[in-house]
């Protein structure tokens, strides 16, 4: 019974350990506020030449 508890401990520890792994490899850097002030300028001048 106990070898049943560990094995399902070891997958369970695998899972968390490749999900920590792909999202440390797969993390977004967030931007930066000067860089969507850019954008949402960006966005309102394309916006106001539509209008």
């Amino acid at each position: 019974m106990h070898m049943i508890s560990y094995g399902c401990l070891a997958v369970l520890f695998l899972f968390v350990m490749i999900k920590l792994l792909n999202y440390y490899f797969h993390r977004k850097k967030a931007p930066s506020l000067e860089h969507i002030d850019t954008e949402l300028l960006a966005a309102l001048n394309r916006r106001s030449e539509h209008s």
